[in-house]
C-alpha cells in the first residue's frame, strides 16, 4: 500500500513538474513572441520617423504576423498608405484600427479625415467625437471637427474651433493649415500666406508646411514663389521622391514640360536606387504624347540593369499596351528566368496568362497560373486573374471561391470586388452582387467604375432611387463630369421625376454647351411640364448639334402633337428625310404620324421604306401588323408577324406570333416559337408564363410537368398577377396544392379582375377540401363573363360542389 502511495506521489510529482516547465516553456515563448514584436514595432517608428516609409511598411507587416489584432501596427500602416495617398488602402486600415480599438484616438481622427475628404461630413464628424469623447483637448481632432464644419459651409465656426486648437498649442501645423485654408477661401489671401509662412518658419523639417505654402502662393498666381517653396522642400528632404514629384506636377500644370523634365532627370541622378522616379519620368513623356522617346527611355533603362526585374515588366507592359504581344512574352520570359519563384517571376507568370487568356488558350493559361498558386496560394494577380478564367469558363462558383480568398487578404482591393459582383450577377444572386460592389465602393467612394456597375444594377431591378442616391454621392467627386450627369439624367426620366430632370439638364447645358444631351433632356423635362413651347426650342438646339437624332425628332413630333400641329411635325420630320433619304427611324416615325391620322396607303409606304432600308429592325414590322389589324387584315397581320419574327427574332413579334397560333388552336407552332425565343433570350418573362401554360394544356406527363416548373422558377419575386397564377397553376398541376395556395392567395390579392385567377384559387380550395372557399371563387371567375382556358370545367365543377 505504501509503495503504491509513494508511486503516485511519484507521478503527480512528475506532472506538476512537467506542467510547470511546459508553462516556462509558453510563457518564455510567448516573451519571445512579445519581444520580437515590440522590436519589430520600435524599427518601423524609426524608419517612419526617418521617411523611410518603403522598409517601415515591411517592419509593421512583420508586427501584425506575429499579432494580428495589434491597432497600432494598422494605424502606422495606415499612416504610410496615407502618405501614398493611397487613400483607400489607408481607409481600411484606420477603420480595422478603430475596430480593434475603438478608443484610438488618432486612428478616429485619420479615418474622420478621409470621411471629410470624401465628403461624408456626417461620418466625420462621428469620428471626431469618439476622438474627442476619450480625449477632450485633443487638438488634431478639434482640427478635425473645424475642417468637418468647414465643408459643410460653417465657416465662421470653423474658424473660431482652430482658433481655440492655436491658443492652446500655437505651434501645430495642421491648425494652423487649415486656418491659413479657410482665411484664403473668405478671400483674405494676404492674411492666409502669413499664417503659413510663419508655420513655415517653426515647422521647416515638416513637408506639409511647404506643400500649404506653395498651394496659397499658386492661388495668388505667385508662380516663382511656388517653385521656390518646393524647391526649398526639395533641398529639406532630398531623398524623398514624393516631394519631387510635387514640383513635376506644378510645372505640368503650368504647361513646362522641359522644366518637369529637368527635375525627374536630376531625381534619376540623384535617387539612382529609385526606380520609381525612371518610371515617372517616362510617364511623363507619355503623358506629353513622346510615346517614342518613353519607350526608348524604358528600353535603356531594363538594358542598363538588367538584374532590374521590375523595369523589365514595366517594358513588357508597355509592349501589352501597344498591342506587341510577341515583344511582351519575350521580356516577361527574361524575368520570369531572372526572378524564378520571386514576386516579379509570378507577376511576370501571371501576365502571360492573362494573354493566353485573351488568345482563347484556357488550358494553357490555366497551367500557367496553377504554376504561380502552387508557389504562392495567396498571389494576388494570379487568384484574380483564374477568378475570371473561371467567369469565362462559365464556373462562377470556382471563381468566387477564389476572389473569396483574395479578399480575406486583401480586403480593401476594388477590382476583386467589382469581379466577385459579375461572378453572383452570373448565378442570378442580385443582393450578393450588389453587397460586393457596395463593398468597392466604402473603399474607394470615388471610383467611377464600380459606382456605374451598381447603378445599371439597381437601374435592372428597377431600383431607381438607390440608382439616384448612388448617382449624388459620385457627383460630390466629379460635379461636372459627364457620365455622371447623363446617368443620373436617365434614371430621372425614368422616375418621371421631370422637376429634377430639368435641374440635371440646366447643369448639362451649362457644363457641357456643346453637347446635345442637356438640351435633349431638358425639353422632355419641359415637355412633361406642360411646356410644350419651350420643349420645342431644346429639341432643334439638340437637332441643330445632332441633326440625325432620332430622340430629338420623336420629343419634337410629341411637342407638336401637343400643341394640335400634326401636320407641322410631318413636315419636320420630312424635312430630315429630305437632308438624309435613308434615315430609316424617320422614315419609321414619319409613318407613325401618318397612321396616328389614319392614312394607311402613305404610313404603310413609310414603314415598308424604312423595312426596306433596315431588313433586321423590329419596329417597321410592328408598325405594318398594327396597321393591318386597323385595316381589319388578320392575314396580312399574320404574314407580317411570321416574316417579321423570322428576319429580326425580335421577342415582341415573336410572342404575338405565338399568341395568334395558339388561338389558331396550332399548339406545335406556338411551342416551337417560344423555344426559339427562350433559346436567344433565356430569361423573357411573357414566353416562359405563356410556354408553361401551353405545356400544362390538356394531359401532362412528369417530363412536362418538370419544364413547367423550370421556366417559372423565380416567378415567386414577381408583383404580377398573372405571372404568379401561372406558378400556382404549375403547382396544382404538380400536386403541390400546399406551395400553389399562398401563392395563389397573392396573386387574387392584386385585385386584377382576371377570372383565372380565381378559377385555379376555386380548384386549389376543392383539393384541400375547403367546399365554401372553392365555391365562391369559382361563382366570382364564372361571374365575371369573361373568357377564360377551362371554363367548361370550372362550370362542371361548380354544379358538382352545390
Amino acid at each position: 500500500m505504501k509503495t503504491n502511495l509513494n508511486f503516485q506521489f511519484s507521478i503527480y510529482r512528475f506532472s506538476l513538474l512537467f506542467f510547470i516547465s511546459l508553462t516556462l516553456i509558453l510563457v518564455s515563448a510567448c516573451a519571445d513572441k512579445q519581444e520580437s514584436k515590440q522590436k519589430y514595432f520600435d524599427r518601423g517608428m524609426e524608419l517612419f520617423d526617418q521617411g523611410n516609409f518603403t522598409k517601415a511598411r515591411l517592419e509593421f507587416k512583420n508586427v501584425l504576423q506575429i499579432d494580428p489584432k495589434d491597432a497600432d501596427a494598422y494605424f502606422m500602416f495606415g499612416q504610410i498608405e496615407e502618405k501614398d495617398e493611397n487613400w483607400s488602402k489607408a481607409y481600411a486600415l484606420f477603420l480595422r484600427a478603430t475596430e480593434l480599438d475603438p478608443m484610438h484616438v488618432d486612428a478616429q481622427v485619420h479615418l474622420g479625415t478621409i470621411f471629410a475628404l470624401a465628403g461624408e461630413t456626417e461620418k466625420a464628424l462621428t469620428a471626431a467625437d469618439k476622438a474627442l469623447e476619450v480625449k477632450p483637448t485633443d487638438a488634431s481632432a478639434m482640427v478635425l471637427k473645424g475642417f468637418v464644419k468647414a465643408k459643410m459651409g460653417e465657416k465662421d465656426a470653423a474658424i473660431s474651433d482652430v482658433l481655440t486648437v492655436i491658443e492652446s498649442d500655437s505651434s501645430n501645423v495642421e491648425a494652423s493649415s487649415l486656418l491659413a485654408a479657410l482665411y484664403a477661401d473668405q478671400g483674405e489671401m494676404e492674411r492666409a500666406i502669413n499664417i503659413a509662412e510663419e508655420s513655415l518658419e517653426q515647422h521647416a523639417d515638416r513637408a506639409a508646411s511647404y506643400l500649404l505654402l506653395a498651394r496659397l502662393y499658386a492661388q495668388a498666381d505667385k508662380h516663382d514663389r511656388v517653385v521656390k517653396v518646393l524647391s526649398d522642400l526639395i533641398r529639406t528632404k532630398p531623398d524623398d521622391l514624393q516631394n519631387r514629384l510635387h514640383l513635376v506636377t506644378y510645372l505640368q500644370k503650368q504647361g513646362e514640360n522641359a522644366k518637369a523634365v529637368e527635375v525627374l532627370q536630376q531625381a534619376i541622378v540623384d535617387l539612382p536606387d529609385k526606380m520609381d522616379a525612371k518610371l515617372a519620368l517616362i510617364a511623363l513623356h507619355k503623358n506629353q504624347g513622346a510615346m517614342d522617346q518613353a519607350e526608348a527611355l524604358l528600353e535603356q533603362y531594363a538594358n542598363d540593369d538588367p538584374e532590374q526585374t521590375g523595369l523589365k515588366l514595366e517594358l513588357a507592359r508597355h509592349y501589352l499596351a501597344g498591342g506587341r504581344k510577341d515583344e511582351a512574352n519575350k521580356a516577361l520570359g527574361d524575368v520570369i528566368e531572372l526572378a524564378g519563384p520571386g514576386e516579379d517571376g509570378l507577376t511576370a507568370k501571371s501576365l502571360m496568362a492573362s494573354i493566353l487568356i485573351k488568345e482563347k488558350s484556357f488550358g494553357e493559361a490555366g497551367a500557367l497560373l496553377e504554376e504561380v498558386l502552387e508557389a504562392d496560394p495567396k498571389f494576388k494577380d494570379a487568384l484574380l486573374i483564374r477568378a475570371g478564367l473561371a467567369l469565362v469558363s462559365d464556373d462562377p462558383d470556382k471563381g468566387i471561391a477564389d476572389l473569396r480568398t483574395l479578399l480575406a487578404e486583401h480586403p480593401i482591393y476594388v477590382k476583386a470586388h467589382r469581379l466577385k459582383a459579375r461572378a453572383h450577377l452570373k448565378k442570378g444572386e442580385i443582393e450578393l452582387a450588389r453587397q460586393s460592389l457596395e463593398d468597392a465602393i466604402k473603399i474607394q467612394p470615388e471610383e467611377a467604375a464600380a459606382n456605374f456597375e451598381l447603378v445599371q444594377l439597381l437601374i435592372n431591378t428597377r431600383e431607381f432611387d438607390d440608382a439616384v442616391e448612388v448617382l449624388q454621392k459620385l457627383r460630390r467627386f466629379a460635379p461636372a463630369d459627364l457620365k455622371v450627369l447623363q446617368a443620373l439624367a436617365m434614371v430621372q426620366e425614368k422616375l418621371k421625376h421631370w422637376a429634377e430632370l430639368g435641374k440635371v439638364a440646366d447643369t448639362l447645358v451649362s457644363k457641357h454647351p456643346d453637347n446635345p444631351l442637356g438640351y435633349y433632356y431638358r425639353g422632355v423635362s419641359h415637355l412633361n411640364r406642360n411646356m410644350a413651347v419651350s420643349s420645342l426650342e431644346d429639341f432643334e438646339q439638340v437637332l441643330e448639334l445632332k441633326p440625325n437624332s432620332i430622340e430629338a425628332l420623336v420629343g419634337l413630333a410629341k411637342g407638336l402633337f401637343t400643341l394640335k400641329k400634326p401636320n407641322d411635325a410631318l413636315q419636320r420630320i420630312e424635312k430630315v428625310v429630305k437632308a438624309n433619304p435613308e434615315h430609316f427611324t424617320a422614315l419609321n416615325l414619319k409613318g407613325e404620324v401618318l397612321l396616328s391620322q389614319q392614312r394607311w396607303e402613305p404610313a404603310e409606304e413609310a414603314f415598308n421604306q424604312a423595312r426596306g432600308l433596315s431588313p433586321q429592325w423590329a419596329a417597321p414590322y410592328r408598325n405594318l401588323v398594327k396597321l393591318n389589324i386597323l385595316k381589319g387584315d388578320r392575314d396580312g397581320a399574320m404574314g407580317l408577324l411570321k416574316e417579321g419574327f423570322a428576319k429580326t427574332g425580335d421577342p415582341v413579334l415573336g410572342v404575338d406570333l405565338a399568341i395568334n397560333h395558339t388561338r389558331a388552336e396550332r399548339m406545335q407552332d406556338a411551342v416551337e416559337v417560344y423555344e426559339q425565343i427562350l433559346e436567344k433570350h433565356p430569361r423573357h418573362l411573357l414566353a416562359s408564363n405563356n410556354l408553361a401554360m401551353l405545356l400544362l394544356k390538356d394531359q401532362v406527363d412528369q417530363g412536362g410537368l418538370d419544364k413547367a416548373l423550370q421556366l417559372v422558377e423565380g416567378f415567386e419575386l414577381s408583383e404580377n398577377p398573372i405571372i404568379l397564377d401561372t406558378l400556382g397553376w404549375v403547382h396544382i398541376k404538380r400536386g403541390e396544392i400546399d406551395r400553389a395556395l399562398p401563392i395563389l392567395q397573392r396573386a387574387a390579392r392584386k385585385g386584377s379582375g382576371l377570372p383565372d385567377i380565381d378559377y385555379h384559387l376555386g380548384i386549389a380550395y376543392y383539393q384541400q377540401g375547403k367546399m365554401e372557399s372553392a365555391k365562391q371563387h369559382i361563382s366570382t371567375a364564372l361571374a365575371a363573363e369573361k373568357p377564360f382556358d377551362g371554363i367548361e370545367d370550372a362550370k362542371a365543377l361548380l354544379s358538382k360542389i352545390q
